[in-house]
């Protein structure tokens, strides 16, 4: 059994300690699953996906991705870069540069050339449904469409895992499960690891495995 994350006990608090985020997780989760991490606001599961994904440093405790250390490697450059793809529910585009620019961004990290940047962008907007809007600024997409943007970048460098932080909740119910099936086409047959942070039952359902969180702490899986 190959696992791409594991975790063990994981402490993260703000304001000097008086809010303990994450009090003390333990966790492992294999390489190419599905997983939902639910809970009510403030629970921790967002503070749980930024750990993953190094946008936030820990307390204490021991988290390796892809057999990266997130706590003690100093350059984690390459692990944001190539390894990981990040999905923020409010898709973090850049207003002024084009669609096609904004999957491009992720790939100055790599030695690819400006011609195959644009290949790369225009194969995966083609992938999401966008191949008629390589040339339009976010602003004139629908929410869907921006997040579909989206999630062309954040595989713009092949990651092997995928952070999803509420990637529906902005979006209507249609256009919703649009995203969904295609979070889980690629999850599938690209064998990419998808975790995804969510508040909605139904949409937790389609993972392999649920795994919730209260008050910092894992309280089933």
């Amino acid at each position: 059994m190959e696992y791409i994350v594991e975790v063990k006990n994981l402490k993260k608090s703000y304001e000097n300690g008086k809010i303990k985020a994450l009090n003390g997780i333990d966790l492992k989760i294999e390489k190419g699953d599905f997983v939902a991490i639910i809970g009510q606001s403030g629970s921790g599961k967002s503070t749980l996906l930024n750990m993953l994904g190094a946008l936030d440093v820990a307390d204490e405790g021991t988290i390796i991705v892809d057999g990266y250390d997130l706590i003690n490697d100093k350059n984690l450059d390459k692990f944001r870069s190539k390894e990981l793809g990040f999905i923020f529910q409010l898709h973090n585009l850049i207003p002024n540069l084009s669609v096609l620019e904004n999957v491009e961004i992720p790939m100055f990290e790599t030695k690819l050339s400006g011609k195959e940047r644009t290949e790369r962008a225009t194969e995966l907007l083609t992938l999401v449904g966008l191949k008629d809007k390589l040339q339009i600024k976010p602003t004139k997409l629908s929410g869907g469409e921006r997040q579909r943007v989206a999630i062309a970048r954040a595989l713009a460098n092949n990651p092997s895992i995928i952070l999803a932080d509420e990637p529906t909740g902005a979006l209507d119910s249609k256009t919703s499960s649009e995203v969904l099936d295609l979070l889980m086409d690629l999850h599938k047959n690209q064998n990419v690891t998808l975790i995804m942070v969510t508040h909605d039952l139904n949409v937790a359902k389609l993972a392999n495995r649920q795994i919730e969180v209260l008050d910092g702490k894992i309280i089933s899986q």
